[in-house]
């Protein structure tokens, strides 16, 4: 693994310790096609073959000649762009130009037709000219997406594993990346092709993090289900179980929802917020369990909850006072008199509207942070103990006690974060209720 950031990222695999799953693949054709993809001899390899085309296609041999050179050197210069193939280079080269003529064109060529030509003619580029005339042909350019379309093909990684240099794989290779999949559950993926372990090159990639919000979804469906069965019985609360989920949700109820939104509103509205709170809950504690991992630690699932309350903030406040109405309710009465008003009613309402979008927006990144600062600090403080590099500048007994701490460290940490994960999702419940009640009501 390149990083250790890559241990709390999402990715398209389960992690456990090396000896409790090892990899045992023979030969080039057994491994998943993404780690032939990534195989230098596959992509040197390849990128004679896009050499070759792009010589047949008409560019000049002269552009052609330090390419390959020019590539592998990019590789090398970034961990970002460690495996990128030849025409992924290519592409993305001409990406960064296409945006560097148009910033370049809006300060010094806002009339020009062609940003890129007028920025090329006063900024020549010959390293990457070539290319994008390569693209402004049709001709040219529809046989070059033809050609990339032939090279991502499945059918071209299983000839070079059966047939070509794939199938004489040294044994130390294989036994290289063997080692690099030890630990590693690969999910399968159906319905993508995976660039690597953490990135999809097409299609619906299923992530780890996918998995584990099914999953707590699922433990909800069926803890609720039990629960209102007993509630039905009518009997009192009895057991650990039946008193943790109900005594939450009366919690949620007397303590978030109601106070903020009302009684009225907050029986109609406790499903919605009793199954973001578990949901939320779900997913941060999961975090703790190892291996597993927090799916509130990522982006992807942050935004989607915060995105949900939005929505339904919005649609509960054009249902209740129209759109015009909702509109004009963004911004608070202020009472004042006209020749104040019209000023500054309008300013604070395009300030009130885009506090819409960025509250929410925070809201995500909100729980975003607090999760996945914790699982950094987490690691950072593990880190120290079982770290080889610190292991090898002390002696065994200085290095005993600096494990020690870190152990010890962690453990203490961990207490605290099963409180950040109970914090975060009252806290983010609660900021949902408060939004979507403010949008239900006058200000």
């Amino acid at each position: 693994m390149a990083s250790d950031i890559l241990h709390i990222k999402d990715g398209y695999y389960f992690e456990l310790p090396t000896a409790l799953w090892r990899s045992t693949r023979k030969s080039a054709a057994e491994f998943p096609r993404w780690v032939v993809r990534l195989d230098d001899e596959f992509q040197t390899a390849e990128a004679d073959l896009i050499v070759t085309k792009l010589g047949e296609m008409g560019v000049d041999a002269g552009n052609l000649t330090g390419l390959k050179a020019e590539w592998e050197a990019w590789k090398k210069s970034s961990h970002g762009n460690y495996a990128w193939p030849l025409d992924a280079y290519l592409d993305k080269k001409y990406s960064q130009l296409v945006a560097k003529a148009g910033t370049w064109a809006d300060r010094n060529a806002p009339k020009a037709q062609d940003s890129l030509k007028a920025y090329l003619a006063a900024n020549p580029q010959p390293e990457i000219e070539w290319f994008a005339d390569v693209v402004a042909d049709e001709s040219k350019a529809k046989q070059w997406t033809e050609f990339k379309a032939e090279l991502n093909a499945n059918a071209v990684v299983d000839k070079f594993a059966t047939e070509g240099a794939g199938k004489d794989w040294s044994e130390a290779k294989i036994a290289q990346y063997n080692r690099s999949l030890d630990g590693k559950i690969l999910i399968p993926q159906p319905f993508a092709e995976l660039r690597n372990a953490y990135d999809v090159e097409s299609g619906f990639g299923v992530s780890r993090y996918m998995i584990i919000e099914v999953v707590v979804a699922i433990l909800l469906v069926v803890a609720f289900r039990w629960l209102g069965k007993r509630v039905a019985t009518g009997e009192a609360p009895k057991g650990k179980a039946w008193n943790f989920l109900e005594g939450f949700t009366q919690a949620i109820r007397d303590k978030v929802v109601a106070p903020v939104m009302g009684e009225h509103e907050a029986a109609k509205f406790m499903p919605f917020f009793w199954t973001l709170f578990f949901f939320i809950l779900g997913c941060n504690l999961m975090g703790m369990i190892p291996f597993a991992g927090s799916p509130t630690a990522s982006f992807g699932t942050t935004f989607a909850l915060a995105a949900i309350v939005f929505v339904l903030g919005v649609a509960m406040g054009v249902k209740t006072f129209g759109v015009l109405g909702f509109l004009k309710n963004i911004c608070p009465s202020l009472g004042l008199p006209i020749y104040l008003g019209i000023v500054i009613v309008p300013l604070l309402w395009l300030i009130e509207f885009a506090s819409l979008f960025i509250k929410h927006m925070v809201l995500a990144v909100r729980l975003l942070m607090n999760m996945g600062a914790g699982h950094l600090v987490l690691l950072g403080i593990l880190g120290i103990g079982i770290n080889t590099e610190v292991a090898s500048t002390f002696s065994t007994l200085p290095w005993v006690g600096i494990a020690g701490l870190s152990i010890a460290g962690t453990t203490l940490l961990s207490v605290m974060e099963v409180f950040v994960a109970f914090l975060q999702a009252y806290v983010f419940t609660f900021l949902a209720a408060l939004f979507i009640g403010s949008s239900m009501h006058h200000h």
